[in-house]
């Protein structure tokens, strides 16, 4: 005598409930490979240097301008030990934020736009923690609020997690 298939005896909330497990596993593996992507996008962009100042080439002879964009590679900090640095002028922080907007402006995705959020954000947690300098227009409010939430991205590095850190409680002491 052949067997029958056991089947489960499911309610209705039981075989939902069943139903968004199944689901909710999709969808956490969905999360973490767009949490692993920015995770790599940020480490290659901070690990990446400052582009040559186009104004800078500009002003440059025909002939120095391809010798420049040679040696910018030779040349520079990367970006993240740029605003990790306290030795960092405040005119360079602000480049890298200015690059970090240019950067979110251009974004192809969301990822690559979280990720330029997150240096221009970066950039300026640095210019106050490092500097006590506040190179935003945005509310103290606001950046308190943005630095807590930056902090804990499980795809932001320690190092990096730890400049909002320090950036929220400035922000919370000068409030």
């Amino acid at each position: 005598m052949e067997e029958s298939p056991k089947r489960l005896q499911l309610n209705t909330e039981q075989s939902t409930n069943l139903l968004k497990l199944g689901l909710d596993c999709g969808q956490n593996k969905t999360d973490q490979a767009a949490s692993n992507a920015r995770a790599d996008l940020l480490a290659d962009t901070l690990s990446s240097k400052m582009p040559v100042d186009p104004a800078l080439l500009e002003s440059l002879p025909v002939v120095l301008r391809s010798l420049s964009e040679q040696l910018q590679t030779l040349s520079g900090l990367p970006l993240g030990d740029v605003l990790l640095s306290p030795q960092t002028r405040i005119a360079l922080i602000r480049r890298v934020k200015d690059f970090a907007k240019e950067l979110g402006e251009s974004a192809k995705d969301e990822v690559e736009r979280e990720v330029a959020l997150a240096v221009y954000y970066a950039a300026i947690a640095s210019a106050l923690v490092h500097h006590k300098v506040k190179i935003s227009r945005h509310s103290s409010d606001k950046l308190e609020q943005s630095f807590e939430k930056l902090s804990t991205y499980d795809w932001v590095s320690p190092s990096l997690s730890r400049l909002f850190k320090k950036a929220h409680d400035y922000c919370v002491k000068k409030a």
